[in-house]
């Protein structure tokens, strides 16, 4: 049972899995967070599944926020799959515990996840942009302690040639893409959303290198009047090919307005 203490949270092993369960992602992940991260991740994880209890999205139109890591695919061909795991199990909680840890102005709803990357339902940009900004916060501090770990050789899994460590070290560095589109959306089940507009956001977010919030031209039409509310303006990405439309339309980042880049 959890004992909520200034330091620990005891859990059982039985507890997270169904944590894990009720939110679709690999059963270990929560098991692997850091010591000291544990504590906010699963009280922010349990954030979640109140407000998804609570907070049910209807079929509507909805900010549909795809996050994707890099380069997963070759860290698990150098590092080997129970190194990949890691890595893929911290930016899934990543995900999670940054939507569990904002005051939301509005509904999110953390759909599910799907290989290395998570799908995230909102109702307002604000939401996104808070959400986003905390996930950055979020992943440094995981990329920081994957750091320590490893060169201490305290992880879960053994690191195989100490001498290459730094180089696995800036290999594992989580950096996520975001890519938000919007549209009408569907429910297959209570979290299961199947429509058009998610279909586009996979099939597009190859579009986007870098690792700023993007955003598709029909996401930029809604939000653009009002991102100086949040300090943030729109700088154009590149022209991409939207499934289901016949002309290209241009795509965007979403990027805070002290940024000159």
């Amino acid at each position: 049972m959890e004992n909520k203490g200034k330091q620990k949270v005891y859990i059982t092993h039985d507890e997270l899995d169904v944590i894990e369960d009720d939110l679709a992602i690999a059963r270990g992940s929560l098991g692997s967070v850091p010591d000291y991260a544990r504590v906010p991740a699963i009280n922010a994880v349990k954030r979640v599944l109140d407000m998804q209890k609570k907070s049910l999205f209807r079929p509507g139109l909805h900010y549909i926020v795809l996050a994707d890591i890099e380069k997963n695919t070759n860290f698990s061909i150098d590092y080997g799959d129970a190194h990949a795991d890691i890595r893929d199990q911290w930016f899934h909680t990543a995900v999670i515990e940054a939507l569990g840890s904002i005051e939301l102005g509005n509904y999110a709803n953390f759909t599910k996840t799907i290989g290395d990357a998570s799908l995230v339902m909102f109702s307002s940009i604000g939401d996104v942009i808070a959400w986003s900004e905390k996930l950055s916060e979020i992943l440094d501090v995981y990329n920081e302690e994957y750091a320590t770990q490893a060169r201490s050789d305290t992880l879960a899994v053994r690191i195989q040639d100490m001498k290459k460590v730094e180089k696995q070290i800036q290999d594992f560095t989580l950096r996520i893409r975001r890519i938000v589109h919007v549209g009408e959306v569907q429910y297959v089940d209570e979290y299961d959303p199947l429509s058009l507009a998610v279909s586009q956001t996979f099939k597009v977010e190859k579009e986007f290198a870098k690792i700023d919030l993007g955003c598709t031209g029909r996401t930029a039409e809604i939000i653009e009047s009002t991102l100086i509310e949040y300090g943030y303006k729109l700088e154009k990405n590149k022209n991409i090919e939207m499934p289901g439309k016949k002309e290209k339309e241009m795509s965007y980042y979403i990027v805070k307005l002290e940024d000159k880049s």
